[in-house]
């Protein structure tokens, strides 16, 4: 019975996410999705890690933190190779849950 009532209701959690939209992000959430993108370049070139911190350091919203996954799978890409930078960038993912509207997160 339990395990019938469970996508039951998780769906009525997602309408209700539907009709809400994204909660605002707290300076804790940003914090710790700087913390672990950042992570992401640690063992790339010093260089390149260094700017994309600072890059990620600079964004103030989880809109600027979002579109600067285009840097880090740049910059893993460029030393590790694409299939690493995929997975490293897709990684980040849940970090972005409940905070971006799904339409954005579709991209």
């Amino acid at each position: 019975m339990m395990q019938t009532l469970r996508p039951l209701a998780q769906a009525a959690l997602n309408v209700g996410r539907r009709f809400t939209g994204p909660r605002p992000a707290t300076l804790a959430d940003l914090a710790r999705i700087r913390r672990v993108m950042g992570e992401q370049v640690l063992d790339c070139e010093l260089r390149v890690a260094r700017r994309v911190r600072a890059h990620l350091d600079g964004a103030s919203s989880v809109m600027q933190l979002w579109l600067l996954r285009a840097e880090i799978y740049q910059a893993v890409a460029d030393e590790f190779g694409q299939p690493e930078a995929m997975r490293r960038v897709e990684r980040l993912a849940p970090l972005f849950d409940g905070l971006l509207p799904a339409r954005q997160r579709a991209t």
